[in-house]
């Protein structure tokens, strides 16, 4: 069926439920190439907000077919530039997406670009909004090459970080830049649902730029469980349940709440730790020994071999393990880990 002209405004628009301290959008229909889809309008659908400490809360709009946008806002290419994409059913203005952009302005002078793409990842329409990441990580790549262009960014000093099909537009954006890379790709916890079977042209993997880490928190449920990357994280082991995100954990909470704690709380690690090692640099040591409990039986010590996180080193390579607290702040730095 064609979509009535008449209820297009109406049908969609993007529904914000705010109950709670993440909401959730919602659109009446999925915007896509579907035949009852919202027809998908890429100036408009895909916004690149530019933060800085001149404007932490209000975002720069950086249009890439008008150059003068990047010299009327608050880029300074004096400082480090980071690229963010958040992931399904979020803004650039709640969970993921606000922790990294207060993390990193609380960090330091950067030039933080969020990618706003929630008009086409709103629930319930989770399949449509996966074949959407096929086409934004394309634009996603045409700021690169517009930022490189300009001359405020050199390729090699970018880093993207992406959270769960963030970071699948990440691998594309990755895709389309080839044989040309971006220096840095961080996965959080990159989605699993829809991508497990498609192969390295389908989802992030260590092609997509000179270095990939990857953060797992919630593998074989909403991330993926093996390696993507040059090198993989794997805290309290890379799979649900997260210490902290146990029924008893969050039962007293609201309806709304309980359903992002509890059904995607271990996914919604992966940027909870990430966001605090901006802060706190060192607070998460990895080990190559898997055993990060006590209880687990390997024939190896742990010892803080590498830091997860915004320090890791490019030159890493690997599987790495680590033990986090139950609740912020989750970092352990050093204390409670080495068991002989």
């Amino acid at each position: 069926m064609v979509l009535p002209m008449l209820f297009a405004p109406l049908l969609c628009r993007i529904i914000v439920i705010r109950r709670g301290e993440s909401p959730l959008h919602l659109t009446p229909l999925p915007a896509g190439t579907c035949s009852y889809c919202c027809p998908i309008d890429l100036e408009r659908d895909i916004e690149f907000l530019l933060f800085t400490r001149r404007n932490p809360s209000c975002g720069d709009k950086l249009n890439i077919s008008e150059p003068f946008s990047l010299r009327a806002s608050n880029f300074d290419d004096r400082f480090p530039t980071i690229i963010f994409i958040h992931g399904y059913s979020e803004s650039v203005l709640e969970g993921s997406a606000s922790a990294i952009r207060k993390a990193y302005l609380k960090r330091g002078e950067y030039n933080l670009i969020m990618v706003n793409w929630s008009k086409l990842g709103g629930l319930p329409w989770y399949v449509t909004a996966v074949r959407n990441t096929r086409i934004i990580g394309p634009r996603v790549a045409r700021l690169v090459n517009w930022l490189d262009a300009q001359g405020a960014v050199s390729l090699s000093s970018l880093h993207v970080i992406g959270f769960s099909l963030g970071a699948e537009i990440a691998g594309f954006m990755g895709k389309a830049l080839a044989p040309r890379k971006v220096g840095r790709i961080t996965g959080l916890d990159a989605a699993y649902p829809l991508y497990m079977y498609t192969g390295r042209e389908g989802h992030l993997t260590a092609s997509d730029a000179m270095f990939v880490d990857v953060i797992h928190t919630d593998g074989g449920n909403f991330g993926f469980p093996n390696p993507l990357g040059h090198a993989d994280f794997y805290p309290n082991g890379g799979r649900p349940v997260q210490p902290g995100c146990s029924a008893g954990n969050v039962i007293s909470r609201s309806f709304s709440r309980l359903m992002r704690a509890y059904i995607t709380c271990g996914h919604n690690r992966a940027w909870m730790y990430y966001s605090e090692s901006v802060t706190n640099p060192f607070g998460f040591p990895a080990s190559r020994c898997p055993k990060w409990h006590p209880n687990i039986r390997a024939n190896c010590v742990w010892t803080p071999d590498v830091l997860m996180g915004i320090a890791v080193s490019s030159r890493v390579r690997g599987k790495f393990y680590l033990r986090t607290n139950a609740d912020a702040p989750f970092a352990r730095n050093t204390t409670g880990y080495i068991w002989k």
